[in-house]
């Protein structure tokens, strides 16, 4: 693999917001200093944590809205999937989003026998894409499982709406 991963950008970024709010307290401490105000000396190691950790937090729980901005109007998410951990306690009060299932209505197939086939794309944070197929039969009401058997679908499947609505 070249390159950063995902977790190596969210790093990254992380340690980048931190020298940011390290030179901007600095300078601002130093121009009070200047100016005959003295500011604790702990400001400036509690100013970077606090920038570090509101961004890592903005990044996690923004990170599903900035992928879903990224999507082409063809692409469908059909579900999502939210992320608890006793490391980060407050995911128990509001989960981030952490997993999406999308259909790209662009790439589908006829498989020549009624049915249509979706590739669905699983998209998980700091985890590979992995793309499946998806049988529909839109006129039976039926899914195909990946070992190849038909199942009626349930009434509120958001595969099978997103690939039969309208059709």
């Amino acid at each position: 693999m070249t390159g950063a991963s995902g977790i190596g950008w969210d790093l990254i970024g992380t340690l980048a917001v931190g020298g940011g709010a390290a030179a901007v307290l600095y300078a601002l401490m130093h121009a009070m200093r200047a100016a005959g105000h003295s500011l604790p000396r702990w400001l400036l190691p509690a100013g970077i944590g606090l920038a570090m950790i509101g961004f890592a937090t903005w990044n996690e729980y923004s990170w599903a809205a900035r992928v879903k901005a990224q999507l082409p109007e063809r692409v469908a998410v059909v579900a999502e999937g939210s992320a608890r951990s006793p490391l980060r306690p407050w995911t128990y009060l509001a989960a981030p989003t952490a997993r999406l299932a999308l259909i790209d209505r662009g790439a589908l197939k006829d498989d020549g026998q009624g049915t249509r086939i979706a590739p669905v794309t699983l998209v998980e944070r700091w985890k590979r894409s992995v793309t499946v197929e998806q049988g529909v039969d839109c006129a039976g009401g039926r899914l195909r499982d990946p070992q190849g058997n038909w199942h009626p679908a349930p009434a509120d499947d958001p595969v099978f709406a997103a690939i039969c609505a309208g059709g």
